[in-house]
């Protein structure tokens, strides 16, 4: 009786162990399908289809894992995988007897462990739900476990995915899907045989493996050899397999632990990204990874400016030469459509985001913008000579001001709207300082409330100086571009935009758009659509009429401004057409240098030929970029297409198509930093 006793009491205990299994199987989570991969940014659309997006960036802390499908995961993958771990995978049922009792024959003779049993089901189990200690209860639980999963699984290629998608390759790689990437920067479905014999090699040391590309070659040879030996290969897949060599960088793309990774050509847009994404959700969520991000930047756009600055047969090959910064905004969404800040790609330091610089005869439509809103007609005619103010500095008298135009040319009579095209400074300053009483009333701050409205950020000082009109005050291209684009917004604010959508979980069930901005925003309307009208009429004879014809294009209108600060250290052009807004600042990165020698009127000067202009710039990178689109023409403007594109016939003649810099007593604008002043954007 006690015999049975004992017989019908392990007989349960067993019975009451496996049903407990069964149990815990059938609650066992599915570790395969959590993916946990970077943050990705995204271009915009290159064709017709989402799908055309490129990663232009990765942000990540922590894990990089990435799952993969049985549909996208090579056959020759999962071959190599059951030739090096377990022969008889497809046979045995999830516990292999025959391994195990060759393996205790190996380390019988041996004198101690030195071949594990362990099949690939008991592997996945002790990777994807227990722990890796060394005892007899967890070997028992991962060799139940193992069996029950392999009763349970229909197809025995599910569990080798589920391997695959749990395993650690090393690189801080989680996954094949993830490791593929990793090194050899492409999708687990476009895997050679070679590769995949690699990736599975990998598994015998990944920490080691994955940053020794010589060992890793070796050990991807015994997998070959492995396959080629259980029939998966031919002899000729073999012999090629073997000759393909490893990516000459190992891993190829690495992710890592924390940070940025993407392209050079798009990091200051990418930066901008993750600054705001930051700001939005937070740096736990965005660096955890999960996100997908896609971004309002024109890939295509990208390139082709900075193929057309940079390239060898651009304006600026000579890594010597000048920086420029260039920032392009669809004024209708403020989607940022490109933008550049550096000629150096792994310069830290963005130009057209951080960089600070004077916008000289560019901010004199700002000024417009304030006399019309005061009622002034800008026809109405002021002086074009030398004149000296008072200007009230708060000491005990009064400051001189001494202003005069660029070589000191005088016009006589000229009207408001024609000193803007031939940036005239002398009838600006008269327009500041209300000389006569035809002028601005509160001169530089309702020159500053115009700025600030349309999205400038700078320390105009309290009071402003009336130095201000002559763009005194350093800004930075994205402002000036975000600015014009709200003139051509029609007044409406409009603010920049890097992000079109946020996502997380993508492609699984719990898929979530957490942002998707809009195509039409309502911003606000920080001035009236008939002064944003007026003004873009006025900018349109910059063009047609004025100093920046250079910024012309072939059958489309353009508005704009040119601007020069004091000795050539900064030269601009912010200009639109009805598509698109684009700001251009050239200068020097470190600052300090000039640009005398550089541009096309500077030159002349010095009895030079062969230089150029920001506005020649514009020119050609808005031609490439338009090519294509249709005509469209500026609305609301009371000029007709063939006049927006040649202007009137009874135009008047500028004196000089030159852009004179702003300049004041002796060459200098007073009361404006100096070249060397601090915070002038220095690296």
């Amino acid at each position: 009786m006690f015999f049975l006793c004992v017989i019908v009491g392990a007989a349960s205990f067993v019975a009451g162990g496996y049903l407990g299994v069964v149990e815990v199987v059938k609650e066992l989570k599915d570790p395969g399908r959590v993916s946990t991969h970077p943050t990705y940014i995204y271009s915009a659309p290159i064709g017709d289809t989402d799908g055309s997006r490129r990663v232009i960036g990765t942000l990540f802390q922590g894990q990089n894992r990435e799952t993969a499908s049985k549909d996208e995961m090579p056959l020759s993958l999962l071959n190599a995988l059951v030739a090096k771990e377990d022969e008889r995978f497809r046979t045995h049922g999830g516990v292999d007897v025959w391994g195990i009792m060759r393996a205790l024959y190996v380390d019988i003779r041996a004198g101690e462990a030195v071949e594990g049993a362990s099949t690939i089901t008991q592997q996945y189990v002790r990777n994807a739900y227990l722990s890796q200690d060394r005892t007899v209860t967890r070997k028992v639980k991962e060799a139940l476990i193992a069996v029950e999963i392999e009763r349970v699984n229909p197809s025995k290629d599910d569990i080798l995915v589920d391997y695959m998608n749990t395993v650690y390759f090393g690189s801080n790689a989680y996954g094949v899907a993830a490791a593929s990437e990793t090194y050899f920067d492409k999708s687990v479905e476009d895997l050679t045989i070679a590769e995949s014999a690699t990736l599975v090699g990998l598994l015998w040391s990944p920490s080691t493996l994955g940053v020794d590309a010589e060992a890793a070659r070796y050990q991807r040879d015994l997998v070959l050899r492995k396959m080629f030996d259980t029939g998966y290969i031919t002899e000729q897949d073999y012999t090629a397999a073997l000759e393909q060599p490893l990516p000459e960088k190992w891993p190829a793309a690495p992710m890592v632990e924390s940070g940025l990774e993407g392209s050079a050509a798009t990091r200051d847009f990418a930066e901008m990204v993750q600054g705001e994404l930051i700001e939005k959700y937070g740096a736990n969520t965005v660096y955890q990874g999960g996100l997908n991000v896609y971004t309002t930047l024109d890939l295509e756009m990208q390139v082709s400016a900075r193929d057309i600055v940079y390239g060898p047969e651009g304006y600026l090959p000579d890594p010597r030469g000048p920086d420029l910064a260039l920032v392009s905004i669809d004024p209708e969404t403020g989607f940022i459509r490109t933008m550049l800040g550096n000629r150096d790609q792994d310069s830290q330091f963005s130009l057209a985001t951080q960089g600070r610089r004077q916008p000289g005869s560019s901010f004199k439509p700002f000024a417009m913008i304030a006399a019309l809103e005061q009622g002034i007609d800008p026809d109405t005619k002021f002086v074009s000579e030398k004149k000296t103010y008072q200007v009230d500095v708060g000491l005990d008298k009064p400051e001189e001001w001494k202003v005069q135009n660029y070589d000191g040319i005088e016009r006589g009579k000229i009207s408001l709207k024609e000193a803007l095209w031939w940036s005239d400074n002398t009838v600006f300053t008269e327009l500041v300082m209300n000389a006569g009483g035809k002028g601005l009333e509160n001169g530089p701050e309702s020159i500053v409330d115009v700025a600030k409205r349309l999205g400038i950020h700078a320390d105009f000082g309290e009071p402003p100086n009336p130095s201000v009109v002559l763009g005194s005050k350093e800004v930075s291209p994205l402002d000036m571009a975000a600015a014009y684009a709200t003139i051509a917004n029609g007044g409406e604010k409009v603010e920049p935009t890097t992000i079109a959508r946020v996502t997380t979980n993508q492609g699984d069930e719990g898929e979530k758009v957490i942002y998707d901005a809009p195509d039409h925003p309502d911003g606000e309307q920080v001035i009236s659509p008939k002064i944003a009208d007026e003004i873009t009429r006025i900018m349109i004879g910059d063009v047609t009429e004025g100093i920046a014809r250079k910024a012309s294009l072939k059958g489309q209108p353009v508005a704009g401004k040119t601007g020069t600060s004091e000795n050539f250290f900064d030269a601009w052009f912010i200009g639109f057409t009805p598509h698109m807004v684009t700001g251009i600042w050239m200068g020097y990165a470190e600052g300090g240098e000039t640009l005398e020698y550089t541009l096309d009127y500077a030159r002349k000067l010095n009895g030079l030929s062969g230089g150029i202009t920001p506005a020649e710039i514009w020119s050609t990178y808005s031609q490439d970029t338009l090519a294509g689109k249709p005509i469209r023409e500026f609305e609301n403007v009371g000029m007709t297409l063939e006049e927006q594109i040649h202007g009137p016939e009874d135009r008047p003649q500028p004196p000089e198509a030159d852009e004179p810099p702003a300049k004041a007593e002796n060459g200098r604008t007073r009361n404006a930093p100096g070249r060397n002043a601090p915070g002038r954007g220095r690296r």
